[in-house]
């Protein structure tokens, strides 16, 4: 990014200073990592100027086609198909609030190939928080019962009145310890939250999960180094764990394991406490310039999983960061 470019978004981060918009961590008070170490590769020749490509086109909405009783699911984000078990496969599903408040997750439990509602639960999530459900215990909070009448499977149908949430579903076979995400969009929640200068990863496992240790995966794409700001936030309460500046080079992919950054934030996972989320923010309010991932070991298998993917529930919009600041929720 040009100099100029710069010192005019630093000049607006300090306008925001001035209005009281509030920053949870400012980057000049966080201490700085470099993770030159974990970098895989040097920038390829011929990259210099880059542009940023074209932020990604708001999908158009489905025809109005003629349907029975059945539910409008075009007016819901749809998880689909969904596993109760047979075989060993469940469905886990994790359920991301962005908004600065807590919010309702209306989930409605529709079977297949019926179209029937089987029920309904309103779910709350605290800020910033990834609630993880397995199928089974939706289907309780939603008082769903047995498939009948020739369906065979679940599906959810979600909403919320929040414009920054979502959702992702994992699923895990108990009898081979294998798992995989199985999240499906039309919009990725990344896509949704670009306007926040943030970029999120959801239910990151800490070292409590040994036998599934995660690496951090992040790639700048900018021409020129940019420090991100990654706020590592407690999956389940919510709750700032800290913060800390990350050093990355222009055009450079980086593999960090949860374990050192773990070390780095200054945190050890108290039992229990299998999952962060991570806000990566760039704090001049920049625009996201970086691809970020979460990859997942599976000892057993001898096998990296990506688990990166989480879906939007709301389309992608012309909204702008909050008041908050740079950052989502001002992180």
């Amino acid at each position: 990014m040009g100099n100029s470019m710069r010192k005019t978004i630093m000049a607006t981060t300090a306008v925001a200073a001035v209005f009281g918009w509030a920053v949870s961590a400012a980057a000049a008070d966080l201490p700085t990592w470099s993770i030159e170490d974990f970098r895989m590769g040097a920038a390829p020749a011929g990259v210099e100027g880059l542009e940023r490509p074209a932020a990604a086109a708001t999908e158009a909405k489905a025809s109005n086609r003629e349907r029975s009783s059945a539910i409008n699911g075009t007016l819901y984000s749809v998880i689909a198909p969904t596993y109760n078990g047979a075989g060993g496969t469940t469905s886990f599903i994790r359920l991301f609030n962005g908004a600065p408040q807590s919010s309702i997750f209306s989930v409605t439990v529709v079977g297949s190939p019926s179209g029937r509602t089987y029920g309904s639960a309103n779910i709350s999530v605290p800020r910033s928080a990834s609630r993880q459900f397995s199928l089974a215990e939706i289907l309780t909070l939603a008082a769903a019962g047995a498939l009948t009448g020739g369906d065979t499977v679940y599906a959810l149908y979600v909403q919320n009145a929040d414009q920054y949430t979502g959702w992702q579903h994992v699923t895990f076979n108990g009898s081979n310890n294998f798992f995989e995400n199985n999240s499906l969009c039309n919009t990725t929640l990344n896509q949704q939250i670009a306007s926040t200068s943030t970029q999120v990863l959801v239910n990151v496992h800490t070292t409590r999960l040994a036998a599934f240790p995660s690496k951090f995966l992040i790639h700048n794409y900018w021409n020129a180094p940019v420090t991100y700001r990654v706020t590592a936030i407690d999956s389940v309460t919510g709750t700032v764990i800290n913060a800390i500046n990350m050093q990355t080079a222009a055009n450079a992919s980086y593999e960090v394991p949860v374990s050192q950054l773990q070390t780095q934030l200054n945190f050890t996972p108290a039992v229990g406490q299998n999952h962060i989320n991570l806000f990566v923010t760039d704090p001049t309010g920049a625009p996201p310039y970086e691809v970020i991932g979460h990859s997942v070991f599976n000892q057993g298998l001898s096998a990296d999983l990506n688990l990166t993917t989480v879906c939007a529930v709301n389309g992608t919009t012309s909204t702008t960061m909050s008041s908050e600041g740079p950052g989502l929720n001002g992180y």
